[in-house]
């Protein structure tokens, strides 16, 4: 592994500390890896919300063209907003 060096405040580092031992890690090599992956993977609400905004329109849309209520194309219908 390449080693990572950088600098906290001690605000930061009692942070780091409390959250190490509340969560079980053992060390802070550990616990910035864990935080690098939860970063990757992990939505934050901000994009858990538009997903889910974005699935309901996506719903509404599809019953809608069910419904025979969606003939014109997306920019027709647009062009009055």
């Amino acid at each position: 592994m390449i080693p990572v060096f950088f600098k906290v405040s001690e605000v930061q580092e009692k942070e780091v500390k409390e959250l190490m031992k509340q969560e079980g890690y053992t060390n802070k090599s550990e616990f910035f890896r864990f935080l690098i992956k939860f970063f990757k993977y992990h939505k934050t609400p901000i994009e858990l919300k538009i997903e889910q905004e974005t699935q309901k329109i996506s719903k509404i849309l599809m019953e809608l063209k069910k419904q025979g209520k969606l003939n014109k194309s997306l920019d027709e219908q647009l062009k009055d907003v």
